[in-house]
Formats: C-alpha cells, structure tokens, sequence
C-alpha cells in the first residue's frame, strides 16, 4: 500500500491513491459490511436498536473515526438519546468533537412528510380557488346594483382582487406546514380556499366528516370519500393524500445510508493506511478534514477551535509548525492566536479559507512529515538525518 515513509511514501500513495482505493473497497470485507449498513440502517427508527446491531454499530462508528467504541453500547446510546442541542448533553460534555459529529448526523428525531410539502402542491388548488372567485366576482358584478354603479362596481373588484392576493400569499406560506386532517380543520383562511377550490362549501360545518374523508384516503372501497360517492370529495381526499403521509428519521431518507458508507469506505481506508505508517495516515486524514472545515458555514474562530478539538488537525498543525509539547496546556484562546501567528509567518496564511489552497495543504503536510522523520530519527546522528531528508526530498520531487 505504501512504498516508503515520510514525504517519499506520501508521494507515492498521492499518485496511486484513486486506483488503491477502489481495490481497498472493493474487498470483501469492507463491500460485504457497507451493504449490509444500506439494506438495514433504514428498519433502526431508535438509539436501542442501533446499538443492538453490532454490524450496524460498528459501521456507523467506523465512519467517525470511533470504531473502538463499538462495545461501549451504553454510552453511545445515551450520546445519541440526547443529541447536542443542550450544551450540557454527553456528547458536548466528552470534549471529542468525533461525538458531536456523529450525534449530529445521527439524529433520530421525526419529521413528517406530507404531500403538502410537495413542490408545487399548492398551485392546483389556488387556481381553482381564485377561478372560481372571479366566476362568481363576474355574477356578482353583473347584477344590477354593480352594472348600474361603475364605481361601486371596480371598488368592489378591487377589494375581492385584494383578498385574492391575501390567499394566495397566506395559503403559499403555510400549507406546507400542515401535516394531518385536524391541522387544516382548524386553520379557517386554509379551509376557505379549499372548500372553495373543490366547490364544497356546503360541507364547512362537517368537520368530521372531512375529517374521515381525509384521513381515509381513496384506495380502499370503504373508504368514506368513495361510500359517498361524491367526486369533489374525492378528488379532495387524493389531493391532499393524507392517509400516505410517512414519518421518517434522517436515517431513512436518502441519500443517509450511502453518505455514511462512503464515509466509512474513507475512514477505513485511512485506518488500514496509518496502521502501516501512522504519520502517513495522519496525513491522509488532514487532506479530507481540513478543506471540509474550511468550507463549512461556521465562524472562522469556530473553525479555530475545531482544529484544536481534532486531534488530527491538531497533531499536523503543531508538528507542522515546531511547537512546544507544552503548547496544548495554555490558554485555549492563545493556542488559536499562536497558530493563526504561525501559520501567517510559515505559510503566508491570514484566513481559514486560505488553507483550502491545494499548494498551501501541500506545504502544511509537508512540514509535518519532515518534523516527524526529524522527532523520530532523534537517536540517528545528525549527518544521518541530513541525508536521509535530503534523500526523501529528491526521491519526491522525482516521483511528483
């Protein structure tokens, strides 16, 4: 997998990466294990019943780095039961960033999918609505009192044409937000429009009757909508499709399950590669975190800490850069200063973005590689060590 050490070594898993990757899954092992997680993730609707899949478990903590927590059931399932939205749940508590990710993407609260949240469902429905509005405007307007009273005539279509708009702008906003029969019952402005778009207005007082013919959909001959026969009932009951609305966790949607497979496809990858050269794989592991963190939506100090709370960002930076051993034991906001001065005065780099820069990652692990043949040659004499990087350095320059 890997044909040397250090910056030599790097080199050449650089240029062979895409292909020992594809091998890497490709085995039996790890293919066997990654469809086993996407055929069965989506029967797991808690944290017990993840836990009590070891498969299961192991895959998802594999993805995050944390396979050797796989017997650690207990803890696990109680990072999961109560996420990281309470700064003061487990998983903020244990000072691993690993467990507030994995937490995070673990998330076992319900939603509900509805086909009101559908795109484009409200658009039918405010047609019909609004044409049956101007129908009627059209004969109201044309009784004599309108007909005889142009102004009265327009100032009255104004205001229909008003509330129209009004309708319209509320029904857009807030169907999407109705997930069950009793929600729409209860919201008037909503109902309005319905019953006037399905021309059943004579049923707005037979709120358990629509009830019934919402909730019971259309498919069954039983239903009430098809017992009674009437089609605007009908056509009511399919549109909205209550009977078929699904609950669903983030772990049953897609594309959840072959996100986290491919995670762990990485992480086991990079695993399998630090087990044979741990700098290496370092290394490896600080060329995906890193643009990830930077291209995330959070704070630039925020990204700051998070390389602080990584302990494999954190390991690159301070070996890339020569720190103290005794660096991690100051003041978590000097250790940010230190690094951001370090970093502008090394690499040129004065904003968390700049480290997307492929040359400039490059260069970071680079550094690193080189501190660690240098902290791991420490019983080599000198001239050895010169030599030896020097060799390193003309092997990958030859192999780049």
């Amino acid at each position: 997998m890997i044909a040397g050490t250090g910056m030599v070594g790097w080199q050449m898993l650089q240029n062979t990466l895409a292909n020992q990757q594809r091998a890497f899954e490709s085995s039996a092992e790890i293919r066997r294990e990654g469809h086993y997680f996407r055929e069965n993730v989506g029967s797991v609707e808690t944290p017990e019943d993840l836990v009590s899949d070891r498969r299961l478990l192991r895959v998802a903590l594999a993805a995050f780095g944390m396979e050797e927590e796989t017997d650690n059931k207990r803890l696990i399932q109680k990072v999961l039961e109560e996420g990281t939205g309470d700064s003061t749940s487990l998983a903020n508590r244990l000072n691993d960033s690993r467990y507030v990710a994995f937490a995070d993407v673990f998330n076992f609260e319900v939603s509900v999918e509805s086909r009101t949240q559908e795109e484009g469902f409200a658009a039918p429905i405010l047609d019909a609505y609004e044409t049956r509005v101007r129908s009627e405007l059209q004969k109201t307007l044309a009784e004599p009192q309108y007909a005889n009273d142009p102004v009265y005539a327009a100032l009255f279509k104004a205001e229909v044409e008003e509330n129209i708009g009004t309708a319209r702008t509320y029904f857009e906003g807030t169907i999407g937000t109705i997930t069950s029969a009793d929600e729409l019952l209860e919201d008037t402005d909503l109902l309005n429009v319905v019953l006037k778009a399905f021309d059943i207005e004579d049923r707005r007082d037979s709120h358990t009757l629509l009830r019934r013919v919402l909730e019971e959909g259309t498919e069954r001959p039983e239903a009430l909508a098809n017992v009674l026969g009437d089609s605007r009932l009908i056509k009511l009951s399919e549109a909205f499709g209550f009977d078929q609305t699904r609950t669903s966790t983030a772990l049953q949607r897609e594309p959840f399950a072959s996100n986290i497979v491919d995670q762990y496809h990485r992480q086991a990858f990079e695993d399998a590669v630090a087990k044979v050269d741990p700098a290496i794989g370092t290394a490896l592991r600080f060329q995906g975190a890193l643009p990830e963190l930077a291209e995330s939506d959070i704070s630039e100090n925020a990204k700051w800490y998070n390389v602080l709370g990584s302990t494999t960002m954190r390991t690159v930076f301070e070996r890339a850069l020569n720190l103290p051993d005794g660096f991690s034991q100051i003041d978590i906001d000097k250790q940010v200063d230190v690094l951001r001065d370090k970093l502008d005065r090394r690499f040129g780099v004065k904003t968390f973005s700049e480290l997307q820069s492929e040359d400039t990652l490059n260069r970071i692990i680079h550094g690193f590689l080189l501190q660690d043949q240098i902290a791991n040659s420490a019983g080599i004499g000198s001239s050895q060590v010169a030599l030896t990087l020097i060799g390193n350095i003309r092997q990958s320059s030859l192999s780049a």
